[in-house]
């Protein structure tokens, strides 16, 4: 086949359409490895073991859910007392707005922390950060569910948001570590979908765990599902961290040795300039811009909801605990569900389609062809705020919650693929600024969603956020045009680029 791409460049570089074509008339002669279009694998596999790319179809699979299960259990757990708000504050002689920041500390320090991670992940590998930090974040679900005190609460919920941010912060590099560029958004939707929809799913069960067993019960259950899980990864969950041009510390070690602590997987330092890492990634615009829209996009079209909704639901459709759990995350589940069914499949096909028509090039701004499906967010927000405005009925309010849930999900999706399809190697430090800029911006959402609506009127206030959204989704447009462009132009990053 005369379209191929040259092995050893294909992992490491920048691929423009111009140095694409040199590389094909280069190694026609090349025995490459194709995917079942006839397309080259991008990064090419290796014939070694220890290559996650080599390891089998079901096997990628499991640890694709069992990570995505993670990042689930992690936002799950960090939404389940949101529903008992008024309840919790009650019992710790708090108010509503005090009980609420049971739920944004965690938000902040899972975001904050999965930046000081990578660099080890990046060395010691990815599986030793999963298997600490998520022990840490089961003891502060514990410490939060016993601690008679609200500064108790609060100090478990620190630990808990710093465990829970490895799922957050590494499970995209964890999926770019076992699938190629072709059929990464499928599995990266499977991914986004859990880490989007935990914070929905939470408040339908937490509404009846809180009416039924406690508020307290809101934190001992996610805790204990996360130390069960805790123990399948102990003994299942192999290193995907490998460097197609070093040798690792794991060579010729059974699969039973590999899963015992080895210290350094890669032989390399980690320099102070490491932890600055996901901050220098934050230069590329391939990076930064759909970073800086989907903070927004994360915010307006679901912390929102989060945040807003268990006051609107009891003070606008008189909803009991239950009530108000179901119309929480009944909505947005069901739309971010048919939005992931419009995403992740549907970007490796139109991406693998585009790849046949130019030579076998997958060109990473082919992703953002989803744009038009994420307006749906500002779409439902802005109807959501004058359904409550306007006392519309619940169904209502209801159908632009799934609305907007559909089009965050494609935006999510989105964003993720096409950040790590731009530059792979460097995958662990864009989820950590993803997550980052996600973290923070939804950090403040508690602080003025409320009043803004209160004071401006809800249809105003939330026709605002959302224009904020759509505004900043142009410069994703401009990418479409240009990314190729600004990518070659501000080059490749050097950081551990055979990853």
């Amino acid at each position: 086949m005369a379209t191929l791409l040259n092995p050893e460049k294909a992992n490491n570089d920048i691929i423009t359409s111009e140095n694409h074509i040199a590389r094909l008339e280069a190694s026609s002669k090349s025995g490459l490895k194709l995917d079942k279009q006839g397309l080259p694998l991008i990064p090419q596999p290796s014939d070694h073991p220890d290559d996650p790319l080599t390891f089998s179809r079901w096997f990628k699979v499991y640890i694709a859910v069992l990570v995505s299960g993670l990042a689930f259990m992690a936002q799950l757990g960090s939404a389940l007392i949101n529903p008992a708000f008024r309840q919790m504050a009650k019992d710790l002689h708090v108010t509503v707005e005090q009980a609420s920041y049971s739920t944004t500390v965690f938000i902040l320090f899972g975001g904050v922390l999965s930046m000081f991670i990578v660099p080890f992940a990046n060395v010691y590998g990815r599986r030793i950060c999963y298997i600490i930090f998520i022990i840490i974040a089961v003891a502060g679900a514990f410490i939060s569910a016993a601690a008679p005190t609200y500064g108790g609460v609060i100090t478990g919920r620190v630990f808990n948001g710093i465990g829970g941010s490895v799922p957050l912060g590494i499970g995209a590099a964890t999926i770019c570590d076992l699938f190629s560029q072709g059929e990464r958004g499928l599995y990266m939707g499977f991914y986004t979908l859990a880490v989007t929809n935990g914070p929905h799913i939470a408040p339908i069960a937490g509404g009846y765990i809180a009416e039924k067993l406690g508020w307290r019960w809101c934190f001992w259950i996610p805790g204990i599902i996360q130390a069960a899980m805790w123990f399948v990864l102990l003994f299942t969950l192999p290193e995907t961290l490998y460097s197609r041009k070093d040798y690792s510390t794991l060579e010729r070690k059974t699969y039973s040795q590999k899963l015992l602590f080895h210290g350094k997987i890669l032989e390399r330092k980690v320099h102070p300039r490491d932890f600055l890492g996901s901050l220098r990634m934050a230069r590329y615009a391939a990076v930064l811009l759909p970073s800086i829209w989907y903070m927004t996009a994360n915010t307006y079209g679901s912390a929102l909801y989060a945040v807003t909704s268990s006051q609107l639901a009891a003070t606008v459709f008189h909803f009991d605990l239950e009530q108000t759990g179901l119309f929480m995350g009944v909505p947005l589940s069901i739309g971010c569900v048919i939005g992931e069914a419009t995403a992740g499949w549907v970007s490796d096909a139109i991406l693998n389609a585009y790849a046949k028509r130019h030579n076998g090039y997958r060109k990473p701004e082919v992703r953002l062809y989803l744009i038009p499906l994420t307006t749906l967010l500002a779409v439902g927000t802005a109807t959501y705020g004058y359904c409550i405005q306007t006392r519309k009925h619940w169904i209502d309010a209801s159908v632009c919650m799934a609305i907007s849930g559909l089009g965050t999900q494609v935006g999510t999706t989105m964003v993720y693929t096409y950040a790590t399809d731009s530059y792979k190697p460097q995958s662990g430090e864009i989820g950590a600024v993803i997550n980052l800029f996600k973290s923070i911006f939804a950090f403040n959402i508690g602080f003025y969603a409320l009043p803004f609506g209160m004071k401006a009127g809800f249809d105003a206030a939330f026709s605002t956020l959302a224009a904020i959204n759509l505004v900043l989704l142009l410069p994703l447009v401009l990418l479409v045009w240009k990314g190729e462009e600004i990518r070659e132009w501000q080059g490749a990053p050097k950081d551990h680029a055979d990853i």
